[in-house]
């Protein structure tokens, strides 16, 4: 086994991309990086950017970074990358969003691929044509074609092994965690105001329009404001038109901009966060959430029994009327919402740390070069 590895990452959505797959990528490179500074890393992307999620990764002393130079980015990254890996004589490369090069087999490190859902699979209708042609190709060639595949969570690698035919012995599963300053911050100064909290895009997967209509079913006397924390296009318009035609506007604000300690505080204040999605490959808010001592409300669906553990009520995906009680009950139940809130931190705490994560992920890379 040799003493010091290249470790080459795709890092296109390191450098570009600043939500859930650009926050997994930093997290995993930077932790790694910190924590085994003896090994080699080397970042591939076809252009940088300069906004500040990334600047630790532009410390040259630390980064070995490969750009392309050429004018079809897209045809680099699928095809021509891979003289630059070689070239870089990389041990292993880690394609952190779902794909490897199309012609992998010419690379001479050993491959591996994250894969973190497949809601094209279960959801087509959210993707356009192109989108489900492009993802098809690319992810069923990824999954059977690396030398190993990581999942996010179990349910991701029963999706992978049902749908792509991929040996479960070849899928290891390494959980992702949340950004550290949600278990780090201490707690934030208590405010008087009572709300439900959802974090999170508002699209159809996720079922915000169940929680309006749950609302609408709650008696007026015993209803608690919902504040909102995520971005959405049409879904979101068809949301806030069914808010006003129920008259519900006053128990639902919803929230821009929100950088991460206001967020905390968010959390921290909350009764609880609610998330009735149908299908996640994970679900990190609901792990920042526990890390915040906040108890959730989210369905038996995939991941999401795996992500909260005992830190939740669940509810059937779409069950309008348990979702309306679930709302009730931690409104009014404090020993009930302590409860969970400790055993849902216990859990988390456990399973879903950045030291975890690295350390998992590098055994997984020691393993591929014995």
């Amino acid at each position: 086994m040799p003493k010091s590895l290249k470790i080459g990452f795709d890092a296109k959505r390191l450098f570009h991309n600043y939500t859930g797959l650009g926050n997994y990528s930093r997290t995993l490179v930077r932790d790694l990086q910190q924590r085994y500074p003896e090994h080699e890393y080397h970042l591939f992307t076809p252009k940088l950017s300069d906004h500040p999620e990334v600047a630790y990764f532009l410390d040259h002393d630390k980064f070995i970074i490969h750009t392309y130079h050429g004018k079809v980015a897209s045809y680099w990254r699928s095809n021509g990358m891979t003289k630059d890996i070689n070239a870089a004589e990389i041990d292993i490369y880690h394609g952190l969003s779902h794909e490897i090069p199309l012609n992998s087999h010419k690379i001479k490190a050993q491959t591996l691929v994250t894969f973190h859902d497949l809601i094209y699979e279960f959801y087509p209708e959210q993707f356009g044509l192109w989108d489900r042609y492009m993802y098809k190709k690319k992810y069923r060639y990824s999954a059977q074609q690396a030398n190993r595949v990581i999942a996010i969570s179990q349910s991701t690698k029963k999706d992978l092994h049902r749908l792509y035919q991929v040996n479960e012995a070849n899928i290891s599963v390494v959980y992702q965690s949340c950004n550290p300053v949600f278990y780090r911050t201490q707690k934030s100064e208590p405010i008087t105001e009572s709300y439900l909290l959802y974090v999170g895009s508002i699209i159809e997967r996720k079922s915000f329009m169940l929680i309006v209509e749950a609302m609408a079913d709650i008696p007026n006397e015993k209803r608690i404001k919902v504040k909102v924390v995520g971005k959405g296009r049409l879904y979101m318009d068809r949301v806030k038109v069914r808010i006003q035609e129920l008259g519900l506007e006053a128990y639902f604000e919803f929230l821009d901009q929100i950088d991460n300690k206001d967020l905390i505080s968010l959390y921290d204040n909350a009764i609880a966060t609610v998330y009735p999605s149908i299908y996640e490959g994970f679900g990190i808010p609901l792990i920042e959430s526990l890390y915040r001592d906040t108890p959730v409300i989210t369905t038996t669906a995939s991941s999401l029994p795996e992500a909260a553990g005992p830190g939740a009520i669940y509810i059937e995906p779409g069950d309008r009327r348990a979702l309306t009680q679930a709302m009730m009950t931690i409104s009014s139940d404090n020993s009930l919402r302590n409860t969970l809130a400790q055993k849902g931190r216990d859990y988390v705490s456990q399973r879903y740390t950045d030291e975890i994560a690295a350390s998992q992920m590098m055994d997984v890379y020691l393993s591929m070069i014995q």
